[in-house]
């Protein structure tokens, strides 16, 4: 029997934290021992874990000239990621690693045809595709997006893709959220990621746009890099 005390709204439903930022140093090494000393400290871990932190990945640019570094965190409780970021030391090992940053809380994108498939027994998730863009309103965004996937799946999980998830901002009290869509795409091989989005169109998609999205892709970090 677990008796640890959770935030009151943990549950089931899951959240993705994304950080984005460039770190405080120019090699990837050091990069890698700065977060190991600050987001992978075994305490910082455990605080994390204790307020509904089920998931840390560490992405890298896929192009050398990107010196950033993305985390996909998935949460389970909004509670928790406000007050894991309101802790002085997370400020300040926050502030170590990065010279500047940008983290989103999302929301699952209902209706808009996320989908996740089992990855192939020996293979793991080997890089990553973003698409973050603005849209005019999400029931259109929802009908633009759900005809992309239905129209793609097939296709894409022949070249490897293993998920194709569609995420919201989740509101903030006092703050308005902007009507935007994050689209993240996970691959089992970084060449056929690249061959796939170098011939892929976006014709259902165009309408719903009210300003060009942006687009990036990431590698997944090596095992020297704390995950869990």
């Amino acid at each position: 029997m677990n008796n640890q005390n959770f935030p009151a709204d943990a549950g089931v439903d899951t959240y993705l934290l994304t950080v984005l930022g460039t770190p405080n140093t120019d090699s990837a090494a050091n990069a890698r021992d700065l977060h190991n000393a600050t987001a992978g400290d075994p305490g910082g871990v455990a605080g994390a874990k204790s307020l509904g932190d089920l998931s840390h990945n560490v992405f890298l640019p896929a192009g050398d000239d990107d010196k950033r570094l993305l985390f996909i965190d998935t949460w389970n409780t909004p509670t928790g990621v406000g007050q894991f970021f309101s802790d002085k030391q997370v400020e300040k090992g926050g502030a170590a690693l990065f010279a500047d940053r940008e983290a989103t809380l999302w929301m699952p994108a209902v209706g808009f045809g996320s989908y996740t498939l089992p990855v192939p027994s020996g293979r793991s998730v080997a890089s990553i595709g973003i698409m973050r863009a603005p849209v005019s309103s999400y029931q259109a965004a929802a009908d633009a997006f759900h005809a992309d996937s239905a129209s793609k799946i097939n296709a894409s999980r022949q070249k490897g893709q293993v998920a194709h998830q569609l995420w919201v901002p989740v509101p903030m009290p006092g703050a308005t959220a902007p009507t935007e869509v994050l689209g993240l795409d996970y691959w089992i091989d970084e060449n056929e990621m690249n061959q796939w989005y170098e011939s892929a169109t976006y014709d259902d998609l165009g309408p719903a746009f009210t300003g060009a999205p942006v687009t990036s892709t990431w590698k997944s970090a090596s095992a020297d890099w704390v995950e869990w």
